[in-house]
């Protein structure tokens, strides 16, 4: 048996595995955000629990959404508990037995590359979108890291400065890593609902007699939002002005950021992952603005939906157990 645990900044899913893949089981719950012991505990109750409904000794894969260090020290600014800490040995311990752990993109992708959409790909890329934005690559079955663990970090990337001319009004949004112009601070979840929260703030300020807009607009720290992904997408499909300019700004500067990754990498195939990517209409239109922001005379390859959807993570966790990883 194989056990998968997909550890996010609000909840973690567990799944149990057996020899030929298929899913016997899944439970989710809440991440403990601050307590280490609570979430070592709420780990053991579940594998006990596996343990002793199948009469085995499962092995445990785990994604985490950051870095896992060389030295196996996790970083996740995003789960406190987990941060700093060195997860899979302290489970080791726990539970005598091997544990793995990775980033959580890259068990997606690992997902994706064993009968997923990635699976006849000989160079593959992940994104997902979510709360942020997470990369992986995998080469011939291979996920590709360094020692330092941090490989694929698409998100923290910038933008093309061509974005900039095309949209005078494009905001410069301060990231968590401490950079600004990163990837991650337009085209996450919380990057599309800053996009919309200034240009309504944009359009509030050029209705106001009082206020000089000639000077563009840099913002040092994304400003809540007052509508999330979900809404401003349906917002836009109801015709909603602000938030068709907000999706058309979206898609552009993703389309853009995957034309440099297909340029820099040449991936046979881009698989997208996390909340947003379940939107159908995403990938006509990324497909259809790629080229523009290509090299002359070389071709897109294909931006794909993942095969396995949102269970790809704790999927790709359970298969790292399985192959050593």
């Amino acid at each position: 048996m194989y056990y998968g645990i997909d550890i996010g900044g609000s909840k973690m899913a567990w799944a149990v595995f057996d020899e030929q893949g298929q899913e016997l089981a899944r439970q989710v719950c809440a991440t403990p955000q601050h307590s280490y012991a609570n979430l070592r505990q709420c780990i053991r109750t579940w594998v006990k629990e596996a343990d002793d409904r199948w009469q085995t000794k499962g092995r445990l894969g785990i994604g985490i959404p950051g870095i896992r260090e060389a030295s196996g020290r996790v970083l996740a600014a995003n789960v406190p508990s987990i941060h700093g800490q060195y997860l899979a040995a302290d489970l080791a311990q726990d539970l005598d037995r091997c544990v793995v752990a990775d980033n959580d993109a890259n068990c997606f992708l690992l997902s994706e590359s064993v009968g997923g959409a990635a699976a006849d790909a000989k160079l593959a890329l992940a994104l997902t979108l979510g709360t942020g934005v997470g990369g992986a690559v995998i080469h011939q079955g291979k996920l590709v890291n360094s020692a330092r663990g941090s490989s694929g970090e698409f998100g923290h990337g910038g933008i093309q400065a061509s974005l900039l001319a095309r949209y005078p009004n494009l905001p410069l949004f301060t990231c968590g890593c401490g950079q600004v112009g990163c990837l991650e601070t337009y085209v996450s979840g919380t990057g599309l609902a800053n996009l919309y929260q200034h240009l309504v703030n944009s359009a509030d300020q050029a209705t106001s007699p009082s206020t000089d807009v000639s000077t563009k607009v840099v913002a040092t720290k994304p400003v809540a939002a007052k509508l999330a992904g979900p809404a401003i997408i349906h917002a836009w499909q109801q015709g909603e002005a602000l938030a068709a300019e907000c999706v058309d700004m979206y898609v552009d500067i993703l389309a853009s950021a995957l034309a440099n990754l297909m340029t820099q990498l040449d991936p046979d195939i881009v698989v997208l992952g996390g909340g947003l990517s379940e939107q159908a209409w995403l990938y006509e239109q990324l497909n259809a603005r790629i080229p523009k922001y290509l090299m002359r005379h070389v071709s897109a390859v294909p931006v794909v939906a993942a095969h396995f959807g949102g269970s790809g993570g704790v999927r790709g966790a359970a298969l790292l157990a399985k192959c050593g990883a």
